[in-house]
């Protein structure tokens, strides 16, 4: 087992099973036209489940096995389909390009090596046109610890961010850090200071 199939590994589903604050407030009405969503880091898959109730095609990587089942069955549970691949979002060519209409990481830090490419395979698979959101913990969250990584590199700055994003075929829409209250499983709980964010790409690569 590595790491997240260690974590994963309970019938308890740690960051609970209700959908991230953002995503809902992002995603409200019924999708139109067969849109489809990419959505890294899925974990016990949340989010998979309440975006693929509003009628989107939903396709999520993660790289834990446990996770992608607890994934399966909770979209059994919610009567719905969702295609939950295994794979690592640090790695290039995730997935193919041109694909989806919007891709989504919440949370889903990363070492800090891997994180160009985990905002290359947020920003690739999109069609033009397309729109990609995340919300991560800022370097502050260390302070609060109220979730997240304690490793100070898996965690982030705007500054950091805009570097990765500056020499993708991307407008920023919004790049914001807030002080927010999170209440998600057992893993997020309270307070917290993040990073929100919604890009558009606008070309080819």
């Amino acid at each position: 087992m590595n790491h997240w199939d260690e974590k994963f590994d309970s019938e308890e589903y740690i960051y609970g099973k209700e959908a991230n604050l953002l995503v809902k407030e992002i995603f409200q009405k019924q999708a139109d036209n067969n849109e489809k969503i990419l959505l890294l880091a899925e974990g016990e898959g949340r989010n998979a489940i309440y975006l693929a109730k509003l009628g989107y095609g939903i396709t999520t990587y993660d790289i834990s096995q446990v996770g992608i089942h607890k994934q399966y069955q909770l979209a059994s549970e919610a009567c719905v389909d969702i295609d939950a691949k295994y794979g690592d979002i640090t790695k290039p060519n995730l997935t193919s390009e041109s694909l989806f209409n919007y891709s989504i990481n919440i949370f889903g830090h990363v070492p800090n090596e891997g994180k160009k490419e985990m905002f290359n395979n947020l920003i690739q698979p999109l069609i033009i046109g397309g729109h990609s959101y995340f919300e991560f913990y800022s370097k502050e969250q260390l302070v609060y610890g109220t979730g997240g990584p304690k490793n100070e590199a898996m965690l982030y700055t705007i500054e950091e961010i805009k570097a990765y994003l500056k020499h993708l075929p991307v407008k920023i829409h919004q790049l914001e850090k807030y002080e927010i209250y999170r209440n998600e499983g057992i893993k997020h709980t309270g307070k917290g200071c993040i990073i929100q964010g919604h890009i558009e790409r606008i070309s080819i690569l």
